[in-house]
């Protein structure tokens, strides 16, 4: 429950009151909340989507007393969650995104304004989802059985199949402080929803974790190799032909890299152009593919590279 309620914390008070009143064994099932311009607020849980009406209850059926939102509970919604200082956010909310607490994490949609091709700003704000983190212990362990001793490899899955919060516990795991001889181990954090730690202690991600908030994947990949020392560099969602050099190089220096990639399948990743480059290379050992939002951290099949 504490969970759902750090995702709704900085709600304005109209939409924090009314999910607040939701049940804790409902509460538990959520995954996100979403938020549209004109239209329903939304839960999307495991297997079913639901409507809230007024009252704070969850419903499938769509009736007159659902909560909706209009514009400019959009954008109250909005400035509430950067925290009253949109300003202070506004790099973060151009690349679609507002950390909140506890590792969830806001993604927002509107009006993009462009600057030397680039999204400067976003205004007229029209969805907002926000994803509910949570902390599983020891949720890391089939995807350990599957690669042994191996600190280098990538894990693939659809959204919602469960690879950050995959990541936070193989950082428990490898430099754990309970662990015979623990893995210096570097996270580069760069939308804060690993560990959390824009706003304090955060998460816990092992006893001999590095973090580093809001760097660029590429230049906290660098700056970590260059004065971390780290055995292993963890990273979310990577892609990008920054990272990807960044990758090769830190490789060469003798780091294990544990990244995840977006995707059904190994075959569909591999179709990224950075990515090939990375396992061509070496970077990674092994490929393992989550079951899905069905099965969270659950391992489909690992592929030896």
């Amino acid at each position: 429950m504490q969970e759902f309620l750090n995702a709704i914390s900085l709600l304005p008070d109209k939409y924090k009151n009314i999910l607040s009143r939701i049940n804790e064994t409902q509460a538990k099932e959520i995954k996100e909340i979403r938020f549209r311009n004109g239209g329903a607020v939304t839960l999307n849980g495991k297997e079913r989507m639901y409507y809230v009406t007024d009252g704070g209850i969850p419903t499938v059926t769509y009736c007159d007393n659902v909560l909706k939102t209009d514009e400019r509970e959009m954008q109250e919604i909005v400035f509430m969650l950067s925290r009253r200082s949109l300003h202070t956010y506004q790099d973060m909310i151009a690349k679609g995104f507002i950390p909140l607490r506890g590792g969830c994490k806001a993604g927002v949609a509107g009006r993009a304004v462009i600057k030397n091709g680039s999204v400067y700003s976003v205004s007229s704000f029209n969805s907002v989802n926000i994803r509910i983190s949570r902390e599983f212990y020891g949720c890391s362990e089939d995807v350990l059985n599957e690669v042994g001793e191996c600190t280098s490899y990538i894990i693939v899955g659809p959204p919602l199949s469960g690879k950050t919060t995959l990541l936070r516990d193989l950082c428990r795991h490898y430099s754990g402080k309970s662990t015979h001889k623990p893995f210096k181990t570097a996270i580069i954090d760069e939308r804060d929803e690993i560990a959390s730690r824009s706003f304090g202690y955060g998460l816990d991600v092992g006893e001999h974790t590095d973090v580093l908030t809001l760097y660029p994947k590429a230049l906290g990949t660098e700056i970590a190799v260059r004065t971390l020392s780290p055995d292993i560099i963890v990273l979310d969602e990577i892609g990008g032909e920054d990272e990807s050099k960044a990758l090769l190089s830190g490789m060469n220096s003798g780091v294990g890299f544990i990244a995840t990639a977006h995707g059904s399948t190994f075959e569909e990743v591999l179709r990224r152009p950075n990515i090939k480059t990375l396992v061509n290379a070496g970077v990674f050992k092994k490929a393992v593919v989550l079951e899905g939002r069905n099965a969270p951290c659950k391992v489909k099949e690992t592929v030896s590279l």
